[in-house]
């Protein structure tokens, strides 16, 4: 066993449904080593979540592990139950699913979290939540917007040390329909290089943005470009991304979660955020970025604290 793990107190996993991703953390909650593999939740068919939990971090100490993602799912290790909107980090922390491994290992589920509104049919996060606590430790007087992009774009709002509301947008799984699925796919690059810096994707945020577009019109209009005008594939499929992303900051705006006074916080890789960055400029609206990885270490360290797992 290495020296540096006599420093080890936590193991941190964050388990989606393509990947399992896990830290070693000591006291502190800094990272003293890594392990991923490919046993997402997806793949493993709702079994086996122990064998892959085992054979992960089977050259760690044994110590209690805290868990975020699809791992408490339906389909996951465990189902942790949602916990209700408006709620803040104390509340997510005593919803914790505990439980222990064959081998009595002391193991934490991280809850999800829902919503029930009159006004719409629901809507429920799962694995984001952690990521918003890690913005809610790092500036705790956060008083805005977190958005966190991806197949289901989420939208929270943060206020008094609480997350409040929340929306889901299918964004990405919207792009990836039509740019692989649909009669569109002839009028669009399978990749592009720089799609966030293209002129394309900006004249698209403005139109569905500022101009009032609506999409459903807009998004044929990738089809007619190319028919009428010539415009590359590659350069359609800045303009789709544009489309579909102005879209989602549209009907934001229109729900109410958009304002000129509410900060903005963009949460995920680096490649989407620079996206939704560029977007949010074309749209007059400031918002800075922060890495989606580092959130969820640390939220889960400000949860297992709470719930006295470290």
């Amino acid at each position: 066993m290495p020296v540096a793990f006599a420093n080890a107190a936590l193991i941190a996993v964050d388990w989606g449904t393509t990947r399992c991703r896990a830290m070693l953390l000591d006291g502190d909650g800094g990272v003293l080593a890594e392990a991923d593999s490919a046993d997402g939740i997806g793949s493993l068919g709702g079994a086996g979540h122990e064998d892959a939990f085992q054979a992960l971090v089977a050259n760690w100490p044994k110590l209690p592990a805290i868990m975020a993602g699809m791992v408490g799912s339906r389909q996951g290790w465990h189902e942790a139950a949602y916990v209700p909107v408006p709620t803040s980090p104390d509340a997510l922390a005593g919803g914790l699913l505990s439980f222990q491994t064959s081998d009595h290992r002391p193991m934490a589920i991280v809850p999800g979290l829902v919503l029930r509104s009159e006004a719409r049919d629901g809507d429920v996060i799962r694995g984001e939540e952690t990521q918003l606590v890690g913005l809610m430790e790092e500036e705790p007087d956060f008083e805005g917007i977190a958005i966190l992009p991806g197949t289901h774009s989420k939208w929270a709002a943060i206020s008094n040390g609480q997350i409040t509301t929340f929306q889901t947008f299918l964004t990405g799984e919207m792009f990836d329909l039509l740019a692989r699925k649909s009669f569109l796919r002839h009028s669009v690059a399978e990749d592009a290089d720089d799609i966030a810096g293209s002129p394309h994707f900006a004249l698209a945020v403005k139109r569905t943005v500022a101009e009032g577009l609506p999409f459903l019109g807009a998004i044929f209009s990738v089809r007619v470009r190319q028919l009428l005008d010539g415009v590359s594939g590659d350069d359609n499929l800045a303009y789709l991304s544009g489309l579909v992303i102005g879209g989602e900051i549209a009907a934001a705006r229109q729900i109410g979660l958009l304002d000129a006074d509410r900060p903005i916080r963009i949460i995920g890789s680096r490649t989407l955020a620079r996206s939704y960055h560029a977007a949010f400029q074309v749209a007059g609206h400031p918002a800075d970025t922060r890495d989606g990885s580092a959130l969820v270490r640390r939220g889960l360290v400000r949860l297992a604290r709470a719930n006295g797992l470290l």
